[in-house]
């Protein structure tokens, strides 16, 4: 029986789109604005959602400038 459900599996894998949607992957898009905690481009980044409700949901995102990279340029 394992075996059947690994191979449904991969069939699953196999038919899904090289690129699919994000949205067909469960993803909920998302307008988001970064801001930087200095001035001098050192520090931490701030990723704040521009949907104000999603912001006192307590939704946002710090993280270290060199942590944070363009996907565009990454391709």
């Amino acid at each position: 029986m394992a075996t059947n459900n690994v191979e449904a599996g991969r069939e699953r894998w196999r038919d899904v789109a090289r690129d699919p949607d994000p949205t067909d992957l469960g993803y909920d898009i998302a307008d988001w604005e970064v801001v930087r905690a200095r001035k001098d481009d050192r520090g931490h980044l701030m990723f704040l959602p521009e949907d104000e409700q999603r912001l006192r949901e307590e939704a946002f995102i710090v993280a270290e400038a060199d942590s944070v990279c363009d996907v565009v340029d990454r391709l």
